[in-house]
């Protein structure tokens, strides 16, 4: 098993239970981090950054390394539920403040516009 560095001093306990499950998983399933990237799709960076502490998985990595390592993710994903919670913490229910004036009805959520792939030629006539 690999050795792994302390989780960051200010990690929410919470959040730490997700962090040392999932390194517990990635242990016991023997992969390095560079396969673990490789089977589930995420960088190696990545991987690193979520089992450091340093940032919140998504829930589909947490899906993808319980697939990889051959677990049911329910209860991985009731971690990251709890640990997503305590990731957010207080600066994102600020962030989540109704702004919509009181008696005005909210408009449909704006749709983000993806970018133009390829060339684009214009033909001028």
């Amino acid at each position: 098993m690999s050795r792994w560095k302390a989780l960051p001093a200010g990690l929410d306990p919470r959040a730490r239970h997700l962090v040392v499950s999932l390194r517990r998983l990635k242990d016991h399933s023997g992969l390095s981090m560079r396969q673990l990237a490789a089977k589930t799709g995420y960088s190696t960076s990545s991987w690193e950054r979520y089992l450091g502490g340093r940032s919140l998985p998504p829930k589909e990595a947490v899906e993808a390394v319980a697939a990889v390592a051959g677990e049911n993710p329910t209860r991985l994903l009731a971690l990251w539920e709890v640990a997503s919670a305590a990731w957010t913490g207080p600066s994102a229910d600020a962030d989540a403040a109704d702004t919509t004036p009181a008696g005005a009805t909210p408009g449909p959520p704006a749709r983000r516009r993806r970018p133009a792939r390829g060339p684009v030629f214009a033909w001028l006539v």
